[in-house]
């Protein structure tokens, strides 16, 4: 199971993101949708983490962050294209 830690900047505001990701093909398709923009075309990638862990990752406690399973951020990325 993969980690995947996203900081976007947003015309001066933050944006931080976790995306779980099954394998490093799947890492690595986030990664490039990440260089182009966030969940918003506005966000510009700015800091970038991968993580790998045997097992299974669950987050515990992600105050203040939005978490999503890879193909949710794939999904909603394409959707931030389409605006």
């Amino acid at each position: 199971m993969w980690l995947i830690y996203l900081r976007f900047d947003d015309q001066g505001q933050v944006k931080t993101y976790h995306v779980t990701a099954v394998n490093k093909r799947q890492v690595d398709e986030i990664y490039a949708l990440a260089e182009r923009h966030g969940l918003k075309p506005t966000e510009k990638l700015v800091e970038y983490a991968f993580f790998y862990a045997r097992g299974t990752m669950k987050p515990k406690h992600v105050p203040n962050f939005h978490y999503y399973q890879g193909s949710e951020f794939i999904n909603r990325h394409q959707e931030a294209v389409k605006e």
